[in-house]
């Protein structure tokens, strides 16, 4: 299972419409994005990744104003929760939240296999390795790229346990 990780998006339309464009090309299953949409508009783009990608999961950011108004327009196809959001896909335990703080203390507990944050707009991949299997913190850094120039996205193989960072 592929899975696009986007986050701090901040309405950014043409480069949602880019990783939009890498996603579908990918492949992936599901998408997740680590919050700060900013607008409730976001899902015209978003939306792109369907029926291809079945699924997506989000957190609210700190920057999302209309929270009724995103939950609407994210309808059947993409899950918003406030604060931290725990899945389980293909056996792997997941933690999606948009602060770094709580990140990497849920990283370091060692109760999750994948903890994904936003926040920061700076991309980061770890990796730990513990003794019965791999273990990934990744923040895909700024969809938006407003304060790195650099616009960026991920794509996590869930099989493999590999993640990529991809410029947009």
């Amino acid at each position: 299972m592929k899975i696009g990780i986007i986050s701090d998006t901040h309405d950014h339309l043409e480069n949602i419409k880019k990783a939009v464009d890498r996603f579908n090309k990918s492949g992936i299953d599901i998408l997740i994005h680590a919050g700060d949409f900013c607008s409730p508009f976001v899902f015209r783009e978003l939306n792109k990744l369907q029926p291809q990608c079945s699924r997506a999961y989000a957190v609210f950011g700190n920057n999302d104003g209309d929270k009724v108004l995103l939950t609407q327009n994210a309808g059947k196809f993409c899950s918003i929760q406030q604060g931290i959001l725990k899945i389980q896909l293909e056996g792997r335990k997941i933690a999606v939240m948009h602060y770094p703080d709580i990140a990497d203390e849920l990283f370091r507990s060692g109760e999750f296999d994948i903890v994904i944050y936003g926040h920061t707009h700076r991309k980061r991949l770890d990796f730990s390795r513990g003794e019965t299997s791999k273990r990934i913190i990744l923040n895909p850094g700024s969809c938006a790229g407003y304060l790195t120039d650099s616009p960026t996205a991920a794509i996590l193989d869930l099989e493999k346990m590999s993640a990529d960072i991809i410029s947009l």
